[in-house]
């Protein structure tokens, strides 16, 4: 998969480029191109890819080639602009590739252009509540920041309003296949878990992947004892900053440190924020205010007080651990990005309560094991719908009690019926939504729905 990203050169101008993929990129891609003067092509699997309308409509003069990829036009261009969601090993991109056509993505195309500095940030989990906390937290410094990337806007976007004091990205590990010269000031890895084994073959292969994001970058920012530490090569120029659950040893890294009020965030030996005071819950996100502040301070210097009250009043994001209900001492928790297993077992270890779980949906290849150990020791009850279902029943066993539903609503309705004051119900798939849900958005919002249904 690397072979395209080592394609690119510092070519800005190309006359032509074919961009592959018309979603929410792509045609980000076909705006930024189409406004320096460069002769596009569109090609898209998809007869009716999602934003055909609009290329009709603003780019009528734009080429476009839909149903199945062409061969033959994307071997004759100057670039091949690779939307995320399309994988590098398709022959279409390989076929282009032997031709000598350099082969980029949008993050790279941003890369090439952007003067301002960049925080980036990657991982299995977290990236979206780190990128928006981030965001927050230099806001309240005073600080100019445009947040986007693989988050709200796409990063070319970002590059129409005026200049920033600093980029904020979230970066997928698809994004980062076709990007090498982002250089970010400030390169933040969260954390590695297994996923997206449907496009990768193995772990080490997609942990390759997010390790990209540190190839010439000022800091390094890594969660301690992380497996991606054996895949990265530092610069002896670039600084290395840990964070993690642990009280830290060096005076530039975070983690917790507890006194007779209980743990702190802190940064070396001083304590910065106490976690009680919080709105975040559960400790994947004390994990994920770590490395948003060590990601701020690094650029932007210590903390102000303001920045601290931020973090203290930021209360996360929609999907993600967001309780949608609190009655009769039964909380309801929408946790529909938890698209991997890592991230349900992660929601599990926060809640602080029996669990009833719904879980279910494409598996997307992962190794669904390391669920059983955590079900074991939080959850009650399990209720399972979607594609793989019988996959994640294999894989928790019979350690407690467990039943299939027909769909979500089939889920909540099982689920409400064993409820109990104390407990909470927690959608935390461990899977994708595309069997049933456009997205996991569609999937957590439908779950919001039926709980308002169930409950009122």
């Amino acid at each position: 998969m690397n072979q395209a990203a080592n394609t690119v050169s510092t070519q800005k101008n190309p006359g032509r480029a074919v961009i592959v993929g018309l979603g929410v990129t792509g045609l980000s891609c076909v705006r930024y191109l189409d406004s320096r003067g460069v002769s596009l092509t569109v090609m898209d699997s998809r007869a009716e890819p999602p934003y055909l309308d609009t290329l009709s409509r603003l780019y009528p003069h734009v080429d476009l080639h839909a149903g199945s990829f062409d061969t033959a036009v994307a071997k004759d261009t100057d670039l091949l602009v690779m939307s995320p969601g399309v994988a590098l090993t398709e022959p279409v991109v390989l076929e282009a590739i032997n031709a000598g056509v350099e082969v980029v993505g949008d993050i790279e195309l941003f890369a090439r252009d952007r003067t301002a500095p960049v925080i980036a940030i990657t991982g299995s989990n977290g990236k979206s509540t780190v990128t928006t906390l981030i965001g927050r937290l230099a806001e309240a410094a005073d600080r100019n920041v445009l947040v986007g990337g693989n988050i709200g806007r796409p990063a070319l976007e970002l590059l129409t309003e005026p200049e920033p004091d600093c980029y904020v990205l979230e970066l997928s590990s698809f994004q980062l296949e076709t990007t090498s010269t982002l250089n970010p000031h400030c390169a933040v890895i969260l954390n590695i878990a297994e996923d997206h084994m449907d496009r990768y073959q193995s772990v080490k292969d997609y942990a390759r992947a997010k390790a990209r994001i540190s190839q010439g970058a000022a800091v390094v920012i890594t969660r301690r004892h992380d497996a991606i530490h054996e895949l990265l090569t530092l610069e002896s120029d670039t600084q290395h900053i840990t964070f993690g659950l642990d009280r830290p040893t060096g005076l530039k890294d975070y983690g917790l440190a507890t006194d007779e009020d209980g743990p702190w965030l802190v940064r070396g030996s001083d304590y910065l924020v106490s976690v009680a005071e919080l709105e975040l819950s559960g400790t994947h996100n004390v994990a994920n205010a770590l490395a948003a502040l060590a990601s701020t301070e690094a650029l932007f210097g210590a903390t102000s007080a303001s920045g601290l009250e931020a973090l203290r009043g930021f209360q996360g994001l929609p999907h993600r651990c967001e309780v949608i209900d609190d009655r009769d001492d039964i909380i309801w928790v929408n946790d529909s990005k938890g698209t991997n297993p890592a991230a349900t077992v992660a929601a599990l270890e926060g809640m602080n309560r029996p669990v009833v779980l719904i879980a279910g949906g494409q598996s997307k290849g992962a190794d669904l094991s390391i669920l059983a150990d955590a079900v074991r020791r939080y959850a009650r009850q399990v209720v399972l719908f979607g594609e793989d279902r019988n996959k994640v029943a294999a894989a928790i066993g019979r350690c407690v009690p467990l039943t299939m539903a027909d769909d979500l609503a089939h889920a909540v309705s099982l689920a409400a019926s064993w409820a109990q004051p104390g407990d909470a119900v927690v959608l935390s798939p461990a899977c994708a939504s595309f069997d049933m849900f456009e997205d996991y958005q569609q999937r957590g919002e439908a779950f919001r729905q039926l709980v308002k249904e169930q409950l009122w």
